[in-house]
């Protein structure tokens, strides 16, 4: 084992203050915010070209429904 993963191990076993778990809450949570919102504008452009498809073929989304089983 290199010593970096004793240090990785250590640090994943170790108890950890109050402080700490909230600052790692916060960091994932800023993380989680950030990739949703890159998830979101990444997204808009193909939400965009499917709701134009469908409005241009009305015909075929109310085919999709038909054949949906509902």
């Amino acid at each position: 084992m290199m010593q970096y993963q004793v240090y990785q191990l250590y640090q994943t076993t170790r108890p950890k203050s109050a402080m700490e778990i909230r600052h790692a809450d916060e960091q994932l949570g800023r993380m989680a915010q950030n990739v949703s919102g890159l998830w979101q504008r990444a997204a808009q452009p193909l939400s965009a070209a499917l709701a134009t498809l469908h409005s241009r073929r009305p015909g075929r989304a109310i085919l999709a429904e038909s054949t949906d089983g509902r």
